[in-house]
């Protein structure tokens, strides 16, 4: 009988526990469907998002990148390494990170272009697609963690299963700082980079300890101050990787030691973090000297005060879905909102389950010392990231002003590790043969609250003069006309934008981004005109049009 008509069974002790071929088919069969879960279900939880307006930087972003890159796709493609001296002096490292950002911001644009697809919806297809991302990404590294034989060769464990669902429940939009809201598909890809390292670093332990070769060492080592150059979220790869390959390598496979410091994943690891320290060190040098007089980008900034403590308390259960609900519902009474997006949601979810209860029965169970490794990996990782975003000032503010669940840069890695250390534990301290499909209802339920979570948000922010402003300007873009009627309505909707921001702060770190400009209102002028002369050649308002 051939590898390619059973299972191999990876966490078993004993030959008795092997499961016979015939109840589980070729390996790829449900890593394909495993893999369409993955995408959706993030997918029916945020689907109640569709139409959120655009927010913050969004708001000008999308038709500043998009244009610009139309135009100019090589300046583009330098600015963000031409800015670094400008972004340093503001206590901002993040090259690679920016070139990201752009990256996302012109598919956002593409589809505004050739679909004509409103900003606003065209930024949420592409953070659907980021999170879909991350959660395969969460997937994979359990699998990574856990699986003894090849990755493709054998069937997803029970663990792994369950992962899309639990990162799925996380995904609520627990106010306007959570990635499930602003800067989705940069944040998530992020994330998602972080637990691809560590997947591609464990799936390098070996028994045989060989070293890596010069062609790979060198790879490495520019890949680990590539990391540096990314962003904070990326930091947390290393730490990670470091000890996923050490969980995997002690508690699934039983390395030694020694065999565990000569193994060509320790050496992989070893030449990332070569590679990040000659980067990470003297950049975070110089942004702790530019922060030091206080005037530098937040974001960037580390606050080590007395409320650190208590701002790293609300960040380690900010993913948890009933903590982000509150903050989603903020200011109303219940989940439900009306439509059929949440109900289609539920339904999208019940039918996905039944596939994976079938598919529960039949694939191998994840051992206790198995799921125990990715409890300790993932564990970790929000440790690390919940205290990375506690250093922040607006989290630490928003601790004391009892805001819990609030969203912010970490909530995608939060929501993709919490929950895969929370399957992890589980399963290692269940004794109950049923745990896995139990755990699924549980999950289900969860995620079809949290798309009713994320609809009740969408319909208390649709009303807000703000959101309507914002997705009238997406809709003239996307679909222009080019009448007199048409010029005055845009004309119209500026001098709107104009009197609804007309005292918002902006700060040097924004006049410095884009040269020119003081106001939000010039922000908004420059950027839609970007977007309209390179899409249509006019201005979106000419003034001196009949």
């Amino acid at each position: 009988m051939s590898a390619e008509t059973m299972d191999v069974p990876r966490q078993v002790a004993t030959p008795a526990a092997v499961v016979p071929a015939n109840r589980c088919g070729p390996a790829g069969r449900p890593w394909r469907r495993a893999m369409l879960r993955a995408a959706l279900v993030p997918l029916a939880v945020l689907l109640p998002l569709v139409t959120l307006a655009p927010t913050a930087d969004h708001r000008f972003n999308v038709y500043w990148h998009g244009g610009d890159f139309r135009a100019h796709p090589l300046r583009q493609l330098a600015e963000p390494f031409r800015t670094v001296p400008m972004y340093l002096e503001f206590g901002n490292f993040r090259p690679l990170g920016r070139l990201l950002e752009r990256g996302v911001d012109v598919a956002t644009y593409l589809l505004m272009e050739v679909l004509q697809l409103p900003a606003n919806i065209a930024l949420r297809v592409v953070s659907m697609l980021a999170a879909m991302v991350l959660t395969a990404a969460a997937m994979l590294l359990v699998e990574s963690v856990t699986a003894r034989g090849r990755l493709w060769r054998t069937p997803p464990s029970a663990c792994a299963m369950l992962v899309p669902y639990g990162v799925g429940a996380a995904l609520v939009a627990a106010g306007g700082t959570s990635t499930t809201v602003l800067f989705g598909g940069l944040y998530f890809l992020s994330a998602a980079l972080v637990l691809g390292v560590a997947a591609v670093c464990c799936r390098a332990v070996s028994a045989d300890g060989a070293p890596l070769r010069a062609v790979p060492a060198v790879a490495a080592v520019l890949s680990g101050s590539a990391l540096a150059a990314f962003n904070e979220i990326a930091y947390l790869a290393l730490p990670l990787a470091t000890v996923a390959v050490v969980a995997r390598g002690r508690l699934v496979l039983g390395l030694d030691p020694r065999a565990l410091l000569g193994n060509r994943a320790t050496h992989l690891v070893g030449l990332l973090w070569l590679g990040f320290l000659p980067v990470f060190v003297p950049v975070r040098w110089l942004i702790a000297r530019a922060c030091g007089a206080g005037d530098c980008y937040g974001g960037s900034d580390v606050v080590l005060g007395p409320d650190l403590g208590h701002a790293w308390v609300h960040r380690m259960v900010a993913w948890l879905p009933p903590v982000q609900w509150q903050e989603a519902t903020r200011g109303t009474h219940g989940f439900w909102a009306g439509g059929l997006l949440p109900v289609l949601a539920l339904l999208v979810l019940v039918l996905l389950a039944a596939g994976t209860a079938a598919d529960l029965r039949r694939l191998p169970d994840t051992d206790r010392r198995a799921a125990l490794a990715v409890a300790v990996g993932a564990g970790t990782v929000l440790v690390l990231g919940t205290a990375l975003a506690a250093a922040a000032a607006d989290n630490q503010a928003a601790a004391s002003a009892g805001r819990w669940g609030l969203g912010w840069r970490d909530s995608g890695l939060a929501a993709a590790a919490g929950a895969s250390a929370l399957l992890g534990l589980v399963l290692a301290l269940a004794r109950w043969r049923h745990t896995p499909a139990a755990l699924l209802t549980l999950l289900v339920l969860v995620a079809a609250a949290s798309a009713a979570a994320n609809g009740r948000y969408a319909v208390n922010t649709a009303d807000r003069q703000s959101s309507v402003l914002n997705n009238a300007i997406a809709h003239e873009v996307a679909v222009f006309d080019r009448t007199p009627a048409g010029n005055a309505r845009r004309c119209a909707l500026k001098t709107e934008f104009r009197a609804l921001y007309p005292d918002s702060p902006y700060s040097r770190f924004a006049r410095a981004e884009l040269p020119g400009t003081t106001t939000p209102t010039e922000r908004l002028e420059v950027t839609i005109d970007m977007a309209t002369r390179q899409l249509y050649g006019r201005r979106f308002c000419a003034p001196d049009q009949p």
